[in-house]
């Protein structure tokens, strides 16, 4: 476990060979579920930490964990899953994790693994239940198993965290960012597409919006690239992720000086140095629509 704790900050190399590192997990009844180990700041012995109750309406909330000296809002996996909980002490493990500067615990049984997939290992299944982003296999005993990497944006939406971004386009988008270039978007959760849409709208700029990196950087080669005047892109995403995007673009003589913006609620120190290390122009929280605003207005309009 110790290993797995200290390994979490150096395990986010995996895009240069393609690969999503996975956090493989058991909720109850030993189902298997799994994040992206980017999204991981560390694994938490559930008995290690005082967890105080806290008043709520929702059954997802489990309460207050108080980890590495901060309050962690702790969520219950298995209520939001629409599983059947388990009694406290039967969760072993804290999966502690940041999204858009939150910090969130998710209880959990206990951990399986820690795989690698290939983003052709991973078949995205948004559009068929939005509480799952991808589903893969993984081996358990000798046996391939079904695994479900859960969505943690409509996670984040179910508890209140975030919204469809209506009312904070309507206060931070001022005035509008006329351009003849074009802004090209890759995000692959439905949630934050919503948001980005209404933005472009209120913000009439020229824009489009793929699902994944892989058909982003496809239209980036179908183009001139002095048409382009901004790339947006989120990280997590099948086919081809937000590292491959950008190290795509920051590699290449011929788009390299194409401002990229990452838009991601994977807001940890590792993904961030990464990113920068890349050589992206910006890292915003997903659905800070203020920054995102400020930074579209700085890098179309230069």
């Amino acid at each position: 476990m110790s290993g797995i704790s200290s390994s979490v900050e150096q395990m986010t190399q995996g895009h240069r060979r393609n690969v999503q590192q996975l956090a493989v997990f058991y909720t109850s009844h030993n189902n298997i579920y799994a994040i992206n180990i980017a999204k991981v700041k560390a694994f938490v012995i559930k008995d290690e930490v005082t967890i105080n109750d806290t008043p709520s309406d929702s059954k997802i909330i489990a309460g207050i964990a108080t980890i590495r000296g901060e309050p962690v809002t702790l969520v219950n996996l298995d209520a939001w899953l629409g599983q059947q909980k388990m009694e406290m002490d039967q969760y072993k493990l804290i999966i502690y994790c940041e999204f858009n500067h939150k910090k969130v615990g998710f209880l959990i049984k206990d951990m399986l693994d820690i795989v690698e997939k290939t983003t052709d290992e991973l078949r995205h299944t948004e559009e068929t239940n939005s509480k799952i982003t991808y589903t893969t296999y993984v081996k358990v005993h000798d046996k391939n198993e079904l695994c479900t990497v859960f969505n943690a944006e409509q996670l984040l939406k179910d508890i209140g965290w975030t919204d469809d971004g209506e009312a904070a386009v309507n206060k931070y988008v001022d005035s509008p960012l006329i351009s003849e270039k074009l802004v090209l978007a890759a995000e692959d959760s439905g949630v934050a597409r919503e948001v980005l849409s209404k933005f472009f709208k209120k913000a009439k700029i020229n824009f489009e919006i793929y699902n994944n990196g892989a058909l982003l950087l496809q239209r980036v080669k179908e183009i001139n690239p002095d048409k382009i005047g901004l790339i947006i892109t989120d990280i997590e995403m099948p086919e081809a992720d937000g590292f491959q995007v950008a190290t795509f673009i920051k590699e290449n003589n011929t788009y390299n000086h194409i401002p990229v913006i990452v838009n991601s609620s994977m807001t940890t120190d590792a993904v961030k140095n990464k990113m920068h290390a890349i050589g992206v122009d910006g890292f915003i929280g997903k659905t800070d629509v203020q920054a995102l605003y400020e930074a579209t207005k700085r890098f179309l309009l230069k």
